[in-house]
């Protein structure tokens, strides 16, 4: 047995909630049924995934100041809110990425810009790597060298995390512990809104997963990933504010990036596009049109 069975046995019985929202529905994948929320709007494309343990809902005020002029797509990755695992997902880039490939196809999506950030960024690196025509811009944030996240993985996440089957265990029974950790230690020390941490936790309650064991794993096994991109502008923005990053180079990046701009929010932690949502959208109309 594998790891990720562990999280394929604790989801495959568990029911998905109803779509509440006409804009909110759940896409058929190689790797299981994955909650897409898609504005529509006949307007320039952006796709947008939560970095767990956000889910939509922590994206949604980003969503709407986004949506003034994209049309936005926003889709939890399996492991993530209530898009669960299949037997089939292993949590590494080339996964990660075939993935992204099967949503932006079955939702007809030819050219998009993206905002991702920490390690799901590896994802639309990749997808530039491969067919750098579908990709108008990467906004990426908190991403660095995959070297430098493997370093900081060893440094950030409990070692038990990153066992195959124990580390998916100790996640199921501490998922509301390191949640909350994960938080105090990812956001700026003065920030005391506990929304994060609230939205998080309701949908753990509500039968939604995290599972960091399987990405950290899933992510180690994708070490040698070789990944090179030279076409398609990139911006990386660096919340200097991250305690889980204090000592990583933000400016490894262009090891997988050529001529990558790098800018820094002096204010923000973790999530600069949910610390300082205003302006990341304008960073991101500047770089678009």
């Amino acid at each position: 047995m594998t790891g990720n069975s562990i999280d394929n046995i604790r989801y495959q019985f568990r029911r998905q909630p109803a779509v509440t929202s006409q804009d909110i529905f759940y896409l058929d994948t190689d790797y299981g049924k994955i909650r897409v929320l898609d504005t529509k709007e006949m307007k320039p494309i952006l796709i947008n995934v939560p970095d767990g343990p956000n889910v939509i809902e922590h994206q949604m005020g980003l969503i709407k100041q986004l949506s003034a002029n994209f049309r936005v797509v926003c889709f939890e990755y399996p492991g993530v809110g209530f898009s669960f695992p299949n037997k089939q997902y292993n949590y590494t880039i080339d996964h990660g990425t075939k993935l992204l490939i099967q949503v932006m196809d079955s939702l007809k999506l030819e050219r998009v810009s993206v905002l991702f950030s920490c390690s799901n960024g590896y994802y639309a690196i990749n997808l530039a790597q491969i067919n750098p025509d579908r990709i108008q811009h990467i906004f990426l944030s908190q991403t660095p060298s995959i070297s430098a996240i493997l370093d900081w993985t060893n440094k950030s996440i409990p070692n038990i995390l990153e066992v195959p089957i124990l580390g998916q265990a100790a996640n199921a029974i501490l998922v509301k512990k390191l949640v909350k950790t994960w938080y105090k230690l990812a956001l700026p020390r003065e920030l005391k809104d506990e929304t994060f941490v609230d939205t998080a936790l309701k949908s753990i309650n509500k039968g939604g997963c995290f599972c960091l064991s399987s990405l950290v794993i899933g992510l180690k096994k994708s070490a040698k990933k070789q990944l090179w991109v030279d076409r398609v502008p990139t911006t990386l923005v660096w919340g200097t504010k991250d305690f889980t990053h204090r000592k990583t180079d933000m400016n490894s990046i262009n090891d997988h990036i050529k001529d990558c701009e790098i800018i820094e929010f002096s204010s923000c932690g973790h999530f600069p596009d949910l610390e300082d949502t205003k302006k990341m959208v304008q960073l991101i109309n500047e770089k678009v049109f």
